[in-house]
């Protein structure tokens, strides 16, 4: 056992180092370091005593909320860690917390309050950071960066399964997470270390802002381009709840040749992000050509089913409300 946990912890400290040396400005490494030195509390807590023990538990029962938020951070189109969920995830640690040095858990209820049930939040915490993982998948339309990001997740996902539920259930010893976080660590190590560096954190060799892409001109390409340019030029963005899926039913090109043809010939990394580009720069022309008329109707005629959505896509791309816009644009008609 000490021998696996050696391992480990020295493959975490050099895994820490580089991604702290060169992604430590970006909040979804420090989330990956979080795990790493988390789950590093795991592996020396039964090599301590007392105060210690009680420290490096405290810390790694943080392991299932760090994840959610590792999969916010890195999968989620809009992160909101801020939220009912982070509120959960931050009670799967604190209440275990509070009972270690304050709170004596002997009654049943407080068992429950501050045991029991945060050790169920925590499997909900698990299973809401892959839903995560997964729900998103599609809409990224860098290949390598799906692929990369899915195995390594859903690895992690899978061995903070296999440390949580032998340290609440105790059904086998500790060697099984022991082991599992030797061999997730080893595939983080190599991804990061020897493929496609920075992808696990967004980074796709370099930061390119939608539109400057130059792919390789080829007549395959040149005729989907235009085959996606027609079709977005009659409108078929507005479609609600358009997927990458329908459209490229729509275009009759396999779903792979559709995201390399949206990644590669405008350089959105997002389909989400693709369509609502499409949405609201129409939104924001109809909002100074027609100025009598409602936001509500421009928000539903551009393919937004609510005016919240329409409102939240509209500031994320033009940093104000579309109210604002309006009357930025035309202040006569203020």
């Amino acid at each position: 056992m000490l021998l696996l946990s050696g391992f480990a912890l020295g493959v975490m400290a050099v895994l820490s180092l580089v991604i702290y040396r060169d992604y430590g400005h970006l909040n979804v490494a420090k989330a990956f370091v979080a795990i790493l030195f988390a789950g590093a509390c795991f592996l020396v807590e039964p090599l301590l005593d007392g105060l210690w023990a009680d420290l490096a538990a405290d810390l790694y029962t943080m392991v299932p909320a760090l994840f959610w938020v590792l999969c916010q951070l890195a999968f989620s189109h809009r992160p909101r860690v801020f939220s009912f969920l982070g509120a959960v995830g931050l009670y799967t640690f604190i209440a275990p917390m509070l009972s270690r040095h304050l709170v004596d858990t002997t009654t049943p209820l407080l068992g429950n309050l501050f045991w029991t049930w945060p050790s169920y939040c925590e499997y909900l915490m698990i299973v809401s950071g892959l839903w995560t993982v997964i729900s998103n998948w599609s809409d990224d339309l860098v290949e390598s960066r799906r692929q990369l990001r899915g195995v390594v997740l859903i690895g992690v996902g899978i061995s903070v399964l296999l440390v949580v539920i032998p340290a609440n259930t105790h059904i086998v010893g500790r060697w099984l997470p022991y082991l599992s976080i030797n061999i997730i660590t080893l595939v983080c190590a190599y991804f990061l270390l020897h493929t496609h560096q920075g992808v696990l954190f967004g980074l796709v060799k370099t930061e390119e802002q939608p539109n400057t892409v130059e792919p390789e001109e080829t007549p395959e390409l040149d005729e989907d381009t235009q085959k996606l340019n027609a079709l977005m030029t009659s409108g078929f963005y507005r479609t609600e709840h358009l997927t990458l899926k329908e459209l490229a039913a729509e275009l009759e090109l396999p779903e792979y040749r559709t995201r390399n043809l949206i990644n590669q010939t405008l350089g959105y990394r997002n389909f989400n992000d693709y369509i609502n580009q499409l949405r609201i720069r129409e939104a924001s022309e109809r909002l100074i050509k027609e100025p009598e008329c409602p936001v509500l109707n421009i928000s539903l005629d551009v393919g937004y089913r609510t005016l919240s959505s329409f409102n939240r896509a509209f500031k994320d791309i033009m940093k104000m409300s579309p109210s604002e816009y309006r009357q930025q644009k035309n202040p006569e008609n203020g």
